[in-house]
């Protein structure tokens, strides 16, 4: 590898003892940016390996030292341990503003890497191997049994390899595995399907992806069924829809009912819609329960269709919303409803889950006084309203439905409610 930064010793294809080193020449130019965004390619690899590093110490540590997340009286028990973990995990996600999923991935990276390929994260280290291909190789690691002599002729060829594009180098690594794997692709395959899911990812403008994993052949056959459809579609007269666009529509019609309501199964879908939007007197968007805005003549064919409706009263001018305060644990459905479409989500920092999978907590402990009001209930996930209930996390409501987090090592970030 060349040293950084790049001096000028280091362009051969100048002679500066016969021509002076001048910048206002274009080849001069490219010549030291080209330098330049080596070396930052390198320092960005050295820093994504010094953060991966770092992650796995401080979850190393929470292990080893459970007391800084939870309050202890005796040897912790396998709960605390999990809870003390789990509060610390936050913590890390909360300063990073990384998913809490992203935390765990990395410190697992991090140790694979140091245990398996020690050429690799040295390299790593150094800023010799990109962050992509590094983890590539912390991926193929996890999917192979731990053998000392698989581990070590996978390192040597990983450090090989180490200069070729991330595309490319995953190429090598997918063809190495199957090489090196002492299972066979059948017993794999097996394995491997347990783990077909399905998920949703939000985009912009009223629109989200909607992917499934499944296997190869089940694949195959959905897509061909898919396109065979789309195409049948695209014959008709009249249709000026492209193939992507009626393979999308025809996969909706599918999973959505559309196509046979009579068998669709229900689906309860919520929106907050302002009354002047729904009465076509105003253009401001509405929220989708799980999504955020949409835009109005979406909302409004979306109630058209709705078999009822649930009233919340809001203030005409500032939409606070009136009549909350109960005297009971357990909010009742109309606040329950208006707190669903409020959050949205899991209101710990960062966290995603939908609300309607979520608790609703206190944010004042009932116990401690708290009232059963808006201004003292947000959804929190079972994980986060564990890790705020039983460990040394503190959160306070404020006006708005503002959350203000606390970390037990003093990290403070506050989170807002849709629409922010």
């Amino acid at each position: 590898m060349s040293s950084y930064p790049p001096d000028v010793e280091d362009f051969d294809v100048f002679d500066v003892s016969e021509r002076p080193w001048d910048e206002s020449l274009p080849d001069a130019r490219i010549h030291f940016d080209l330098g330049r965004a080596e070396f930052a390619g390198s320092q960005l690899a050295r820093a994504a390996a010094e953060q991966m590093g770092a992650i796995a110490r401080v979850l190393d540590e929470a292990r080893r030292h459970p007391e800084i997340y939870v309050a202890l009286d005796d040897e912790p028990t396998k709960r605390q341990l999990g809870i003390a973990m789990d509060a610390a995990i936050a913590d890390i996600a909360m300063r990073l503003s990384m998913a809490e999923g992203t935390v765990v991935a990395q410190a697992h990276q991090a140790d694979l890497l140091r245990q398996r390929a020690p050429q690799v994260w040295g390299a790593f280290r150094e800023g010799e191997i990109s962050a992509a291909n590094a983890r590539c190789v912390a991926a193929t690691l996890d999917s192979l049994p731990e053998n000392a002599a698989t581990d070590t002729a996978l390192d040597a060829k990983a450090i090989e390899w180490a200069v070729l594009p991330p595309a490319r180098f995953k190429g090598r690594m997918h063809t190495l595995r199957e090489r090196l794997h002492p299972i066979s692709l059948t017993e794999r395959h097996q394995e491997a399907a347990k783990g077909r899911r399905m998920w949703r990812e939000n985009d912009r403008d009223g629109m989200a992806w909607l992917g499934v994993q499944v296997t190869a052949p089940d694949a195959e056959m959905a897509w061909q069924r898919a396109d065979s459809m789309a195409r049948h579609l695209a014959e008709q007269p009249g249709e000026t829809r492209t193939l992507d666009q009626l393979r999308a529509d025809v996969v909706a019609d599918i999973l959505t009912g559309r196509l046979d309501p009579a068998t669709a199964p229900h689906a309860t879908v919520g929106v907050l819609i302002p009354m002047m939007t729904l009465l076509s007197l105003s253009e401001e968007p509405a929220t989708l329960d799980g999504y955020g805005p949409i835009d109005a003549d979406t909302a409004r064919k979306l109630t058209k269709h709705a078999p009822s409706f649930h009233r919340i009263l809001t203030h005409p001018v500032s939409s606070t919303i009136l009549d909350v305060d109960r005297t009971s644990y357990r909010p009742p459905a109309d606040l329950k409803r208006w707190l669903a479409l409020r959050d949205g989500t899991c209101r710990f920092f960062g966290c995603g889950r939908s609300a309607r999978y979520c608790d609703v907590d206190h944010t004042k402990g009932w116990a401690q006084g708290g009232p059963t009001s808006a201004t003292n209930l947000a959804h929190l996930s079972e994980r986060h309203h564990t890790v705020k209930t039983e460990s040394l996390w503190k959160v306070e409501q404020g006006p708005g439905g503002i959350l203000t987090w606390t970390s037990p090592t003093g990290a403070i970030r506050t989170t807002d409610p849709p629409p922010f």
